[in-house]
């Protein structure tokens, strides 16, 4: 790899951002890395809350709805 292709930059680099959707209500979700005591998280991105919104619940689709 030439230093043209990116080779200093690291893997991280060539990797483009996929996001993350939440199952249960389908907004986007971040994660909020861990430290010394404390566990990686995975939150919603416009509220910084792991639990959905009880109204963004409600307009869900419903999976068991065959």
């Amino acid at each position: 790899m030439t230093p043209s292709e990116g080779a200093g930059a690291g893997p991280a680099a060539h990797r483009s951002r996929i996001p993350l959707i939440c199952p249960r209500c389908g907004h986007e979700q971040r994660v909020v890395p861990g430290g010394p005591g404390r566990a990686i998280k995975v939150v919603h991105a416009d509220t910084g809350r792991e639990a959905c919104e009880p109204g963004d619940l409600a307009r869900a689709p419903d999976d068991d709805a065959a």
